[in-house]
């Protein structure tokens, strides 16, 4: 869906860098709560984001006018970002001129934006607004929580699924997506026809992406709370193993090999019979490649289960922000009334327990299947200290596996070091 945060999802093309200022330059006049500045000019609030399809992009601009309507002492700005986005907010937050409020991604991303001072806790500002949190899944909210601290207020989640293309599965002769792994490698083989660059799996070599498999397999990257490494288990092993293979074996491809730039392009360009996404390639395939018939399965089983990864991501408010209050009634905004209007035109899953058995759902059967996996997710979640290993040194080890120029235990056993290291360093790289 680029870095490994949200971008480990997908790798779209970006839209023109906005150069809207910060809060901490738009206006530093004291203001009251919901309302305009001494000037009588409205506070304005920066929202920024990665940079998403021109559909996501569309919805947060339509958020954000709906609620300038109603708040006419605020007036919110949606900026999304294109290119490397935690890279650019550093620097924005070292500079004191970062934007209001910012999406917090998994991955390593939000724990380290908590740990740095870079987000403020909204405990108070969700107390005094009475705005009550039990509606919200609980590992879609826990991932914004440290230390009884909530930081973040839940955006959207989606865990991987197995998104195929029906017409290709019926002109090989296969009656239906695969339930298992050896299921999921004949099916692939059968697809792929390397001659006119059709893959049975084309996907980006990620850690997202072959972590489902160690946990299918009955292992796990870390334990519970995140302070050991477990790449050291033979069930790793054989879930990484598993993935490697499926490259090396030529019945999955990297996206550039086939022209595209991520799974879900491969899939509408005819070039993948099969790749791993979330919700968010729904839209995005129907929007860019109408002609294009795919449909989607929950993950095969492994030799344990069939467990998938989860992305949850919220919004914060960060410290640069010199209207917090303001800022606060954004996010209860996009949250609250918004959360529906995300589900409808932005193609995602809920993060409200409320909303699962909303009409839409009902409407649009594509997501029963994706609804169907999310109690057999896990996020997808690193500590703090964790930001070059998860952007850099995983799809490293990775590459070097899928390429042959490493053994799959040789890869995970320098995962499992650098990661230790890390852990002992108390979060240092």
């Amino acid at each position: 869906m680029k870095q490994v945060k949200k971008a480990a999802m997908y790798s779209l093309v970006g839209l023109t860098f906005l150069g809207l200022v910060g809060c901490g330059t738009a206006n530093n006049s004291n203001s009251s709560q919901g309302g305009s500045t001494s000037s009588g000019k409205p506070v304005t609030i920066v929202v920024a984001s990665w940079s998403g399809t021109n559909v996501t992009n569309g919805i947060i601009d339509q958020q954000l006018a709906d609620f300038n309507k109603t708040h006419p002492g605020i007036h919110a700005v949606y900026r999304p970002i294109s290119g490397n986005y935690e890279t650019i907010l550093k620097t924005e937050f070292v500079a004191g001129d970062a934007p209001d409020i910012i999406t917090l991604n998994n991955g390593g991303q939000a724990p380290t934006f908590e740990s740095e001072g870079a987000v403020i806790p909204l405990n108070s500002y969700i107390k005094q607004s009475n705005y009550s949190l039990s509606d919200f899944f609980s590992g879609a909210l826990n991932m914004f929580v440290a230390n009884g601290q909530v930081y973040g207020i839940p955006r959207d989640q989606s865990p991987l699924v197995l998104y195929y293309n029906p017409v290709m599965f019926k002109q090989a002769g296969i009656s239906g997506p695969p339930k298992t792994w050896a299921e999921l490698y004949a099916d692939a083989k059968k697809l792929t026809n390397p001659a006119k660059k059709i893959y049975g799996i084309v996907q980006t070599p990620q850690e997202p992406r072959w972590a489902q498999f160690v946990y299918q397999a009955g292992g796990s990257v870390m334990n519970h709370n995140m302070t050991q490494m477990t790449l050291n288990t033979p069930a790793a092993l054989k879930g990484f193993s598993f993935f490697v293979n499926l490259y090396r074996s030529g019945v999955a491809a990297q996206p550039q090999d086939v022209g595209a730039t991520w799974g879900g392009q491969a899939l509408g360009m005819g070039r993948a019979a099969m790749t791993f996404e979330g919700a968010w390639a729904i839209p995005y395939l129907q929007d860019t490649y109408p002609n294009t018939s795919f449909a989607i399965a929950t993950l095969p089983k492994g030799p344990v289960n069939n467990v998938s990864l989860d992305f949850p991501t919220a919004w914060a408010i960060t410290k640069d922000c010199s209207h917090p209050q303001q800022a606060w009634e954004v996010i209860q905004y996009l949250t609250g009334a918004g959360q529906a209007q995300w589900v409808e035109q932005g193609g995602l899953v809920t993060v409200r327990k409320s909303l699962i058995d909303m009409p839409y759902y009902k409407e649009h059967p594509i997501y029963e299947n994706i609804l169907k996996q999310l109690p057999n997710a896990v996020p997808w979640n690193f500590p703090n200290g964790f930001d070059q290993y998860v952007n850099t040194t995983l799809s490293n080890e990775t590459l070097l596996a899928v390429d042959g120029k490493e053994s799959p235990a040789q890869a995970l056993q320098k995962l499992q070091s650098e990661g230790e290291s890390i852990l002992q360093n108390g979060g240092s790289q």
